[in-house]
């Protein structure tokens, strides 16, 4: 199961597997709605669950708040990766301007090394894409997990600016496994020529 999904800004396409949840974040009262509406299904409803509903919408939404905040075009949430595989996921997309150290003057691969000299560069479908992925331990509640950061950096096409896409996923096992499946989602953008 697969899901294309149109950036806010209609400048591109992506395709999510499994099941996302897109937070729009250009409208407060959307943002919050949808967010309410995915707790009470994911959740449930009910008495009991009232405090942790309340916790995790509480939660979403200062997230939500603050990719906004830092410039997100984009929000979207994993809810499972086929039916019955819960992958909790978060997917943040943000435009950005090229730093002053990636000088126009390089041709496009060397560019992308001079502004993330640690990143992988791959390239893909939509063009040249910078990659840097980091596997870590955060806590989950009374828990330490394995985690997994993918940042991508692509040019975006007759702009010169880029799209940042970062991938953060808590319980992942297999960083190698999970890189792939994100360079895959990342690898399905479709450009919008005309919007661009």
């Amino acid at each position: 199961m697969t899901r294309k999904v149109v950036s806010p800004d209609q400048t591109f396409s992506i395709i999510l597997p499994g099941t996302w949840a897109v937070i729009p974040l250009q409208d407060e009262v959307a943002m919050t709605k949808r967010i309410v509406a995915l707790v009470k299904k994911q959740v449930g409803g009910g008495d009991r669950a009232a405090r942790l509903r309340r916790q995790t919408r509480d939660e979403f939404v200062k997230t939500a708040q603050q990719a906004r905040d830092a410039g997100a075009i984009s929000f979207a949430l994993s809810m499972e990766l086929l039916p019955g595989v819960p992958f909790p996921a978060a997917m943040i997309t943000t435009v950005e301007t090229w730093p002053i150290s990636a000088s126009a003057d390089l041709d496009p691969a060397d560019r992308l090394r001079a502004m993330v000299p640690d990143a992988v560069v791959l390239e893909q479908r939509s063009g040249l894409v910078a990659r840097q992925a980091e596997s870590a331990r955060q806590r989950v509640g009374e828990e330490t997990v394995p985690s997994l950061r993918a940042t991508y950096w692509l040019p975006r096409p007759q702009t010169d600016d880029l799209l940042r896409i970062t991938i953060s996923a808590p319980m992942v096992d297999d960083a190698d496994l999970f890189t792939e499946l994100f360079d895959a989602i990342v690898d399905s953008i479709t450009w919008k020529a005309e919007t661009l």
